[in-house]
């Protein structure tokens, strides 16, 4: 891939990018936190009006780090190359003309990481006729220290000690570890039910929002079509979907299912995307419901960091077998793929 341009999305529309940032006062800062004010990221990828981005600005690729206070300049240094590539993404672009309301996918990243973090993936998606809202919680370090504080000592060795054992596991002995993981790992549970929390409050603010922004001029009625979310973002759109009946389909990119509602069952058309080093991890921890259905795929020769964009933007993890052995491109390519086919497909079924 050329270190200076994303390839292009396959699908036939132009990408418009946006981005916000909103307060829920409702809320504190964070889990722990006394201070009022949880702030919340919001990133939009969206279809454009190709006749008008001939007045925008292409993208480039995670600019948003340059101006993140939580990022250590060593990081930034080492994203540099990354922060020079340039998307396919018009910044503020015009929302289509004539197009239809919005049908939008909400997406949450993994533990520390940003909204930007998989824009192939989102570049795609809005090609493809979606409008996806990625959210990122502003205090999410902060938040995730001082849980880690706070963890009894008794706790953090029973953890590390099935992190271990999950590691050296078969697949068939993973998912019964993975079971009881997930049912100890309390800082991880608690961080998916906050951000599911955050999840919550931008849908019921979204119409309001999208008609603040210039971009999306009239489109003020939203559709919430499904959520999606990689590593501890997966768990977060798993739980989400659990809360709300009336979204068509949710998505799970390799993560575990954390949060506080472990028992209960899927109710909507579910895509579980495995990496090898992770497969049938969540056999025994998802369980389906009423006309819900679980879609398992997993991509041979793959690590978790694969279906993340920086998988193939740094060719050098590859050498350093920090993700798999497959073509870390092909890997994203179908991993794109396998989203906007499943999430077509579920609307196709319930028109």
């Amino acid at each position: 891939m050329s270190t200076r341009e994303l390839p292009r999305p396959s699908g036939p529309h132009i990408v418009g990018s946006d981005i916000c940032e909103i307060n829920d006062a409702s809320r504190t800062s964070h889990i722990l936190s006394q201070e009022r004010g949880r702030k919340i990221i919001i990133k939009f990828w969206y279809p454009a009006n190709p006749s008008a981005v001939h007045d925008c600005e292409r993208e480039q690729l995670w600019e948003q780090l340059r101006t993140e206070s939580n990022i250590p300049g060593f990081a930034k240094l080492v994203l540099r190359r990354a922060m020079k590539t340039e998307t396919n993404s018009y910044r503020r672009a015009p929302y289509a003309a004539n197009f239809r309301a919005p049908r939008v996918l909400i997406y949450n990243h993994g533990l520390i990481s940003f909204a930007s973090e998989n824009t192939m993936l989102m570049e795609h998606l809005a090609s493809q006729g979606y409008t996806v809202v990625s959210l990122q919680h502003k205090e999410q370090l902060a938040e995730l220290q001082a849980l880690k504080r706070k963890l009894p000592k008794q706790e953090k060795r029973e953890q590390d000690l099935l992190q271990k054992q999950i590691q050296a596991a078969t697949c068939n002995e993973r998912a019964e570890l993975s079971r009881r993981y997930f049912e100890i790992a309390s800082s991880a549970n608690h961080i998916v039910s906050a951000r599911t929390g955050d999840v919550e409050h931008v849908v019921k603010s979204l119409k309001t929002l999208l008609g603040s922004l210039s971009a999306f001029g009239d489109a003020r009625d939203p559709e919430i079509l499904g959520a999606l979310g990689l590593s501890l973002g997966g768990a977060v759109a798993t739980e989400y979907s659990k809360q709300n009946n009336d979204i068509s389909c949710a998505v799970n990119i390799d993560g575990g299912i954390y949060g506080e509602m472990l028992d209960v069952p899927i109710t909507c058309p579910y895509l579980m995307l495995y990496s090898q080093q992770n497969c049938d991890s969540n056999g025994l921890s998802l369980t389906t419901n009423g006309n819900a259905w679980i879609r398992n795929e997993t991509i041979p020769d793959t690590k978790h960091l694969n279906f993340h964009d920086v998988a193939s933007i740094y060719p050098i993890l590859s050498l350093l077998k920090i993700v798999g052995k497959a073509n870390p491109a092909d890997v994203l390519q179908r991993r794109n793929q396998l989203i906007s086919d499943f999430v077509s497909n579920v609307e196709t079924a319930g028109t």
